[in-house]
Order: C-alpha cells, then structure tokens, then sequence
C-alpha cells in the first residue's frame, strides 16, 4: 500500500492526518459528528489566526495610544 491511501487532509487547515482521527492534531478541530455540535469558529482555530489577531489588536491599540497622546498637536 502507498502512504497516499493511509492519509487523509484535515478539510480545515488541510494539513495531512489519519484517515480514522476524530480531532485534527493540528487545528484542534473535531472531524466527526454533525456540524450542528461545532462551533462556528471552529475552522478559524488554529495559531496562525490566533497570532495575527493579536498583531493587529497591537496595532490598533498602537495607535490609539499616539492619537492620545500626540493627535492634538
């Protein structure tokens, strides 16, 4: 047998998992069940949103801080 037909693709994050995983190791995300027990931001669970969320709450919180204190020049 070749490895192509023992792996399967996580359909959130697409990286390569075990055809018989009920969790993707990667994202964290359940891949057995219906969808209606999921959460919606299930697909958007993984490090890389996480991270980039947080970059751009850094830039805005950047932001208000100098509008506050050098906007009213």
């Amino acid at each position: 047998m070749s490895i192509a037909t023992k792996t399967a693709r996580c359909p959130y994050c697409k990286e390569v998992i075990s055809p018989e995983a009920t969790k993707c190791r990667y994202c964290h995300s359940e891949l057995t069940g219906s969808k209606k027990g999921r959460s919606p931001f299930a697909q958007y669970n993984t490090f890389r949103t996480g991270f980039l969320t947080g970059v751009a709450f850094t830039l805005v919180l950047l932001v208000l801080v100098y509008l506050q204190f050098f906007g009213d020049k």
